[in-house]
């Protein structure tokens, strides 16, 4: 048995993987996501999806202090990237200067020090900028990093397990070549840093679908409240337990509207999967339905197009709905049986690929929905404005 893309056999489209064994050993080390970018690489690669000729292996590449600083303040970079190497951190000895600035750079809580930091970091970033680079030479249609994605990095700290804004940095450099940008972020966490980075722009869209309830981090996002200075952003605030059938409802009925108005040259995909059933940290319940209606309708805008990664605590999950991602992109079939390979017994006691959704309500009922229109079109105004304005 098979599990279907689109129906077609193989992608007309240019399609790049960003990918190579040592930057998987580097993501492999997050300690949000222990060894997940193994899970994930080695499952794509046991479909044999890296070797087909629709498909471009490019390596990564590390972002210099230049261009991390296009975004990020020079002091948090020069933080970030030294230390690890500290004495202080080598003994164990923290004395308070360092903890202060642990606390004020975002070290101290969800994002601890880790061997390896600094160089990650640097890569993540570096690879979402080149994602951005080879669309703007025209060299792919789409680029894959499914390592990216780290949505909620502020300019002079991390946070919530990211530690550099890639996001961000990759939007810049396609602003470069492509006037206007729309992103569209799916983790059940709300994508609060790269709205702040672009809140104040009406060249980037950010639309944001998300959990929004008390006490769930960031706690921001609820679609109210927004600055005056807000441009072109747009929050989708969603209750617990999710469906498929509702985010295709949602995405059909709210963001495919904002496409319209908006009219992109280029989007930007931040696919977190921690909204899938099962994961630990997330409120939903989605099996690969929804996100793949998301990512085939995006794919038929034929827009320039980077796909990233991001939230999915369950490793086994993750690597299921990336490997099947990547098979969209591709337009290819691929097993519904996981194939046999290093990391084969993570998948007991089915081996099988699909994650079914649980016996969990979805709490958007159709009431709820329309009062969640209703705030996206608010919010929209200034976007329409934004295409109406449009030479």
């Amino acid at each position: 048995m098979h599990l279907a893309t689109s129906g077609i056999r193989s992608s007309p489209r240019r399609v790049a993987y960003i990918y190579s064994p040592e930057y998987v050993e580097l993501a492999s080390l997050l300690p949000s996501n222990i060894d997940r970018s193994k899970r994930v690489h080695a499952l794509v690669e046991a479909y044999g999806l890296l070797k087909l000729r629709d498909l471009c292996v490019v390596s990564p590449r590390k972002a210099s202090v230049k261009e991390l600083c296009r975004y990020h303040s020079r002091d948090f970079i020069d933080f970030l990237r030294t230390v690890e190497k500290t004495d202080e951190y080598q003994n164990g000895d923290e004395d308070d200067e360092q903890i202060d600035n642990l606390e004020e750079y975002g070290f101290r809580q969800d994002c601890s020090v880790f061997e390896g930091m600094a160089s990650y970091a640097e890569y993540v970033a570096g690879s979402t900028i080149e994602a951005a680079a080879l669309l703007a030479d025209d060299a792919f249609d789409v680029v894959i990093h499914w390592d990216g994605g780290r949505h909620h990095a502020q300019k002079d700290r991390a946070e919530g397990f990211c530690y550099i804004s890639d996001v961000v940095l990759g939007i810049m450099e396609l602003q470069k070549e492509f006037p206007k940008v729309m992103y569209i972020d799916l983790d059940v966490h709300h994508g609060d840093g790269v709205e702040n980075a672009f809140q104040v722009s009406d060249k980037v869209l950010t639309v944001s679908l998300h959990h929004f309830a008390e006490g769930f981090y960031p706690g921001t996002g609820s679609g109210k409240n927004l600055s005056p200075r807000s441009k072109a952003v747009v929050n989708i605030p969603l209750k617990a337990g999710l469906s498929d059938g509702n985010l295709n409802r949602i995405f059909d009925g709210m963001i495919e509207p904002l496409k319209e108005s908006f009219s992109p040259d280029a989007i930007v995909l931040q696919c977190g999967v921690d909204g899938m059933a099962g994961d630990p940290l997330g409120k939903w319940n989605l099996g690969f339905d929804g996100y793949s209606h998301c990512l085939r309708a995006i794919l038929s805008w034929k827009k320039p197009l980077i796909v990233l990664g991001g939230g999915g605590y369950k490793n086994s999950s993750a690597a299921r709905c990336y490997a099947y991602l990547t098979s969209v992109v591709l337009g290819r079939d691929i097993s519904a049986d996981i194939p046999e390979h290093e990391y084969f017994e993570d998948y007991a006691p089915d081996f099988q690929l699909q994650v079914e959704p649980r016996r969990q309500p979805d709490e958007n009922t159709k009431e709820y929905l329309e009062v969640v229109q209703a705030l996206v079109i608010e919010q929209s105004k200034n976007v329409q404005l934004t295409n109406h304005n449009r030479v």
